[in-house]
């Protein structure tokens, strides 16, 4: 009888060649997928580290994720170019001479992708119902509460917007509570992109996103062709589109939870181009052609659920903030693709004090803070880190539970989540001690400390309550210039020393855009697709 072990030993010569064949087939087999691709005009595209699309309605406050789907279906009155600023869309624009009233003149023949028409009635009616309570929104009541009567629509008083009037079919008038410096950047948020009432009143307000595909949903580039849950969703263009229109005759979007499995199916040439390359991964990549890396305007940071023990205590936030050497984490665990942050607002944006030391790292004073509410620290309540394994590694995650069993005596359990998963959980306010990638709507502290520190913010995920905080940017909003920004960076200082936030890094953004990939640019943002008129494969 033939002996296993060396069964074994003549198989394995056989089983090499086998592999390398198989990976000579996958890349033949991926060149002749990609030529076709081009051939077609049929763009392959990972939307990388989640498994479908969370959020399609864009009052839900749409992760960056789901917002690359939402960009393609939906557009609005204005738009952002490549460098965050504002252009005209669907509309030009008067303003007052008091700077409170915008009178918006929208262009004749814009359509839903199904030919319906949009009047200055259906921004209306888009701008209400996001106020309205039954649909939840957590971004609508801070990012409208500037408009006339929008509180009232929030508080469930009225369903009649006040501030918000169609004064004919083609024009949109709009009155503000007060003149706001940023208000047409706000309109770049895809919560201001007109929907389609019909859909919404045959389907439900909740509903009606699971009907997109061959309904006329938005106003954007493309409608949804197909949509496979948990694999991918198909586009194709708009026929009613009023832009310019793309050469693209289909876009291809995979749900890729995993950025390490992207980076590998790009190798084998399954998609046209690859974003959201882990530290390890850039490290190998970055020779290759068509690799580019630039800082964006997201910083990545820890919350705490700041109802519950122990991190209702200022002293404990600070005492797991200097426990953390963000030096450490920046160079041995990212590789330096990431800057170590002291701040919030990431270096670039207006108002930012990238001077600003906030907690620095100090093993003994992290000690010491903690010994001041727990003298016993064995006496710390279980605490466990949650956190969204596509965005945050888990050798950091790791990394920062080293720290602080070092530091602070305290043992931390390490919960990793799929990020859909994840983002549900934080929405609910149901993560004792969570991780963050916040990244600009528009470049303006606003957007970084209203819309996720106010003690009313819904999308204040660790119910963070700081008078001070809140009465600064209330003063902030009242003011405009330089002075509205020192007053923003007061507001910043507030929430970095009581650890609203913790920041850990300012992001970079990273992809791989072949030569044949045209058109595909990164901006502050990440990737920038513009209105997909210059996107072409050739």
């Amino acid at each position: 009888m033939l002996d296993p072990r060396k069964r074994r030993r003549r198989l394995l010569p056989f089983l090499l060649l086998s592999g390398l064949l198989l990976i000579v087939l996958a890349a033949c087999g991926g060149s002749q997928q990609s030529n076709q691709a081009i051939k077609d005009q049929v763009l392959r595209f990972p939307n990388v580290g989640t498994g479908d699309i969370g959020k399609l309605d864009p009052a839900s406050g749409s992760d960056s994720n789901s917002n690359l789907a939402v960009s393609m279906l939906f557009s609005g009155l204005v738009k952002a170019d490549k460098d965050l600023n504002v252009l005209p869309d669907q509309a030009t624009w008067d303003i007052s001479k008091d700077n409170k009233v915008y009178t918006f003149h929208l262009k004749q023949g814009i359509t839903f992708s199904d030919g319906t028409p949009v009047t200055a009635q259906t921004y209306v009616y888009t701008w209400t119902r996001a106020l309205l309570p039954e649909v939840k929104s957590p971004i609508a009541p801070v990012l409208e509460e500037v408009i006339v009567g929008a509180k009232d629509v929030n508080n469930g008083k009225t369903t009649t917007l006040e501030g918000v009037k169609a004064i004919d079919d083609q024009t949109l008038q709009v009155t503000l509570e007060h003149p706001t410096a940023y208000f047409l950047q706000l309109l770049t948020v895809n919560l201001f992109y007109p929907l389609n009432k019909n859909l919404i009143d045959k389907y439900g307000q909740v509903d009606w996103v699971q009907h997109v595909t061959g309904n006329g949903a938005g106003t954007g580039p493309f409608v949804v062709q197909s949509w496979q849950p948990g694999v991918k969703i198909d586009f194709v263009p708009n026929p009613h589109y009023y832009g310019n229109k793309t050469t693209l005759k289909k876009v291809e979007m995979y749900f890729v939870k995993e950025p390490e499995t992207a980076y590998k199916a790009y190798q084998a040439k399954q998609y046209d181009f690859v974003w959201g390359l882990t530290a390890q991964d850039q490290e190998t990549a970055k020779n290759q052609p068509g690799f580019t890396r630039r800082s964006i305007l997201q910083s990545s940071l820890l919350f705490f659920d700041n109802k519950t023990v122990p991190f209702n205590k200022s002293a404990v936030r600070q005492a797991f903030a200097a426990a953390i050497d963000k030096n450490v984490l920046a160079s041995k665990i990212f590789k330096d693709t990431v800057t170590p942050a002291s701040t919030i607002i990431p270096p670039g944006e207006p108002g930012a004090q990238p001077d600003y030391p906030g907690i620095a790292y100090n093993q003994a004073k992290a000690k010491q803070l903690l010994q001041s509410v727990y003298p016993d620290t064995s006496k710390v309540p279980p605490i466990t880190f949650t956190y969204p394994e596509s965005q945050f590694p888990r050798n950091a995650a790791t990394a920062l539970q080293g720290m602080w069993q070092t530091a602070l005596g305290v043992q931390v359990k390490l919960n990793p989540m799929e990020l859909t998963a994840y983002n549900s959980e934080t929405s609910k306010h149901t993560v004792q001690f969570g991780f963050t990638q916040w990244g600009v709507y528009f470049p303006d502290p606003y957007e970084w400390l209203n819309l996720s520190l106010l003690s009313t913010s819904a999308n204040n995920n660790g119910d963070w309550n700081n008078p001070k905080f809140d009465g600064l940017v209330a003063q902030a909003e009242q003011k405009s210039g330089q002075d509205r920004l020192n007053t923003y960076a007061e507001a910043e200082r507030v929430a970095i020393d009581d650890v609203g936030w913790l920041p850990l890094s300012h992001q970079t953004f990273t992809a791989i855009i072949p030569s044949y990939v045209h058109g595909i640019v990164l901006n502050g943002s990440g990737l920038y697709f513009g209105d997909w008129s210059t996107i072409t494969l050739s």
